[in-house]
């Protein structure tokens, strides 16, 4: 019986430290240092899309070495119209069409690549964001207590109406409204990159080492889109789509220009065309638009900093204004909000500026 007990008291002991050891290992923190780079690379290493997108490639490398087997065996004459796939395939069709296929998956890839990482960077800097703002807010909230301080002070000493307290305990609230709002959507900024990339403790810790730091842009607009013709994905898949309806008419017109297969395979030419081309169009307009959204976010960005600099200066001049008694306390509160707001536009501008530059960069490559 005593064995029994003491077996019992052995065991519990074991689960105890057990659970514990648990516990602190669950509660433990985990800490990730990413750059940019770094969480782009985490995602595509964890992203199940990429081994799809390499069994793509191999199903259409395996295509087309049985493309080229078949245009290898067949042998012997060829009679028409019945044989008009055969012709297809002596003439190299089937092996083209292959090759395309490799291409094209090959292609999706670095789109996928491509898309993934643009969707990283919006939420890496998306963070960066939602960092600076609270912390600009709390710098903000902290000088609205110094100045509600300060007006308590006054208010005892009768120097100040009770008005300007109350102003002055709004302004605190407000601020405090404000960041803890910041917080809030910092959490869910935080909480998204994490998803994205795929990590799954939930206690962690992003310590994102890059700023939002930007460079002047410089573009050749006309070579940039002549670049993208040559690059982008979707291009290629309809410009495949129209040498293809080419190709095949020339194997239609085994059977004369009059017959039904080749007045069909003409009609897909000029389908194919009219779309490969008029689509040409629309990805040069819309590469078009991408630039003017830069050199929009370029001035709104210039604006931004400009209206940060008159509001501090106009703040400075408040301070000093208030307290000779040649302002009131809610016109320096006034004038310490509209900092904070210029502080947070100024934060944008800088994030819009960026995203604008890294699309143009992919959708002049391979498309997004």
């Amino acid at each position: 019986m005593r064995k029994r007990i003491l077996s019992l008291l052995i065991a519990l002991a074991l689960m105890t430290t057990l659970k514990t050891a648990v516990f602190a290992e669950e509660t433990s923190q985990v800490t990730y240092t990413l750059s940019l780079y770094d969480a782009i690379t985490m995602a595509q290493e964890r992203d199940m899309g990429y081994v799809s997108a390499d069994t793509s490639i191999k199903n259409a490398q395996r295509q087309l070495e049985q493309a080229k087997k078949d245009q290898r065996d067949l042998k012997g004459p060829i009679r028409l119209p019945a044989g008009l796939s055969n012709a297809a395939v002596k003439q190299g069709y089937y092996v083209e069409q292959a090759r395309i296929g490799v291409e094209s998956a090959n292609r999706a890839k670095k789109q996928l690549q491509s898309s993934n990482a643009y969707s990283i960077t919006q939420q890496y800097y998306g963070v960066k964001l939602a960092e600076a703002v609270s912390k600009n807010l709390v710098t903000a909230y902290e000088l609205a207590l110094n100045n509600k301080a300060t007006l308590d002070t006054q208010f005892s000493l009768g120097l100040v109406a009770e008005l300007d307290v109350k102003n002055a305990q709004y302004s605190v609230n407000e601020m405090k409204a404000s960041f803890e709002k910041a917080q809030r959507n910092l959490e869910i900024a935080r909480k998204s990159l994490a998803a994205a990339l795929y990590i799954e403790d939930e206690n962690y810790i992003l310590n994102l080492t890059d700023d939002i730091e930007y460079k002047e842009f410089s573009a050749d607009l006309l070579e940039d889109t002549k670049q993208a013709m040559e690059n982008r994905y979707d291009i290629y898949q309809l410009k495949s789509v129209y040498t293809q309806a080419e190709k095949y008419m020339d194997v239609a017109i085994l059977l004369g220009s009059t017959s039904s297969q080749y007045s069909a395979a003409n009609q897909a030419k000029v389908s194919a065309e009219s779309t490969y081309k008029n689509t040409m169009k629309l990805i040069g307009i819309s590469i078009n638009s991408s630039y003017n959204s830069i050199l929009d976010a370029k001035d709104a960005l210039k604006l931004a900093e400009e209206k940060l600099a008159l509001r501090q200066q106009e703040y400075d001049i408040a301070v000093i204004q208030h307290g000779l008694g040649m302002m009131t306390n809610s016109a320096l509160t006034s004038a310490m909000t509209s900092v904070a707001s210029a502080q947070t536009e100024l934060e944008n501008a800088k994030l819009i500026y960026k995203l604008a530059v890294e699309k143009y960069g992919y959708e002049i490559e391979i498309g997004l």
